[in-house]
């Protein structure tokens, strides 16, 4: 198969579970599709076709980060910290919601004029002056992550 000669997989699992992904949003297969201006526009085309939502679905979002933390006495930790966040069928989406809610605290906290969003130029949510503010006013909406301690060694 063309796929193996231009990727590489860790092993055999991850190929099938890549290559069934793949199969699935149809790929691989011989069936026309609409082509649009680029191929990510095709390819988007083809998603919002297979996966719309039909009355009453609702979506998920999950997100997990993992912490190894290796402290300077020679013993590690790994913690996680996990979002999942349900859409309301009868609302708005979890992707929406995740998005839109953050982006609008976002821009909120900068027309406010909020000590970590004076700075002139392309500001990143890297320190704390910034993303705290943002983490908090998202946790009253609903939108947090559950941080645990997984494991000590």
């Amino acid at each position: 198969m063309r796929i193996d000669q231009l990727c590489s997989f860790r092993n055999d699992t991850e190929r099938d579970r890549i290559l069934s992904g793949l199969r699935w949003m149809g790929l691989f297969s011989n069936e026309p599709v609409k082509v649009k201006a680029t191929p990510l526009d095709t390819l988007c085309g083809r998603l919002k076709q297979m996966m719309s939502f039909e009355p009453g679905e609702q979506d998920l979002v999950m997100l997990q980060h993992t912490f190894v933390v290796e402290w300077e006495e020679g013993h590690t930790e790994t913690f996680t910290s996990t979002l999942a966040l349900k859409g309301d069928p009868k609302g708005y989406s979890a992707m929406s919601k995740s998005v839109g809610v953050t982006c609008g605290v976002a821009t909120q906290l900068l027309l406010d004029k909020h000590a970590g969003f004076t700075d002139p130029g392309l500001l990143a949510p890297y320190v704390p002056e910034i993303c705290t503010p943002i983490r908090v006013l998202i946790e009253k909406e609903g939108i947090m992550m559950v941080d645990k301690k997984v494991s000590s060694g």
